[in-house]
């Protein structure tokens, strides 16, 4: 009864919410639209027209305008979401939800400074606070990364950055920066879920651990097919807390003399079919693995109702939606066919 009296005002928020998704057809659509503008031009038949079609300029001609606009969009209803929360942990995790947009800006702003190319800086920022002030120039331009730990002095990500300098300044790989933020941002979404109910901790640890897992095989394959890390560097930074995927699994099996054995070490359970998609582009394999996430938030959002199940259903729904018309719309300015186009996609 407790589950009910928690859970019975945001569950039907959510599953109405859950209505206004848009639907695969309007998706197939938008598929067969012979351009950019005209697949924009369907999604006026969607929630999206008055959250963000409508904001945009009719002559538009720059994607990351319209990508931008659809971010805070999300970010817009994660903050609804957020004041619904029923209690504080609730809303801590929601939190954090909405902080990962920011991490992904930070490490754009990372990869930015560590290229040390000039860029116009608001081409790549959204442009106002998500969770934490953070001057995102200062970064881009900033003269070592000691200068970048002191600008991150009042957030959660001076630490995990902190934790990482030596080794960037060792390789000067700003993948070690975005390891370490991520492992940190796992570890602490985790530590949240902990002060859940047990029923709504068992649902929180599968549907993160299997995102947790997906995240480790996509960058084990692409570490290992690619650039061939140590066995040390690849188990130093893999983020904990995986559904099926740990350092013990990888150790065990980890050779120097090819990639069959990460693969031996990865394809496990639900991730069997990475077998047969090593040899394709990672964009497939990508695609495999969100598909094994999006069918445990449909198991969550389809069980016992009152539970955080609704809650992390619906923001992974929703960010893959977004997702999905932003890969869309790239591939159409592209120029690309149908069938490469649906291969970006995931289609509830």
């Amino acid at each position: 009864m407790r589950e009910l009296a928690t859970y019975s005002f945001i569950n039907a928020k959510i599953r109405a919410m859950i209505s206004f998704l848009i639907s695969p057809d309007l998706f197939s659509r938008m598929l067969e639209a012979e351009d950019v503008y005209k697949a924009m031009e369907l999604l006026k038949e969607s929630p999206y027209h008055k959250a963000a079609i409508e904001s945009i300029p009719k002559e538009i001609t720059d994607l990351r305008i319209i990508e931008k606009l659809f971010i805070k969009n999300d970010l817009g209803i994660y903050r609804r979401i957020y004041r619904s929360a029923p209690g504080k942990t609730e809303k801590e995790l929601m939190s954090l939800f909405i902080e990962k947009y920011e991490l992904e800006q930070l490490k754009t702003a990372l990869r930015i400074w560590n290229k040390k190319t000039p860029v116009n800086a608001d081409d790549f920022i959204l442009g106002e606070k998500i969770s934490f002030d953070i001057d995102y120039k200062k970064i881009m331009y900033a003269p070592n990364i000691e200068e970048i730990i002191l600008l991150l002095d009042d957030t959660p990500y001076r630490k995990p950055i902190l934790r990482a300098r030596d080794r960037f300044k060792e390789k000067g790989s700003v993948f070690y920066l975005e390891a370490s933020l991520d492992i940190d941002y796992c570890q602490r979404i985790l530590s949240c879920a902990e002060s859940l109910s047990p029923r709504d901790q068992e649902i929180a640890r599968r549907v993160i651990g299997i995102e947790i897992d997906t995240e480790n095989i996509n960058w084990l394959i692409r570490m290992r097919k690619y650039y061939s890390l140590a066995a040390g560097d690849i188990l130093e930074w893999m983020i904990p807390g995986g559904a099926r995927i740990n350092k013990e699994n990888v150790a065990s099996l980890y050779t120097t003399d090819g990639l069959t054995k990460i693969v031996d070490s990865v394809a496990l359970g639900p991730y069997a079919k990475v077998r047969e998609l090593i040899e394709e582009n990672m964009s497939l394999i990508e695609n495999f693995l969100h598909e094994v996430l999006l069918k445990e938030v449909k198991r969550a959002l389809s069980g016992y109702p009152f539970t955080i199940g609704a809650i992390l259903g619906y923001v992974m729904l929703k960010r893959n939606e977004t997702k999905n018309i932003i890969s869309l719309l790239y591939a159409k300015n592209f120029g690309w066919k149908r069938d490469e186009t649906n291969n970006l996609l995931n289609i509830c």
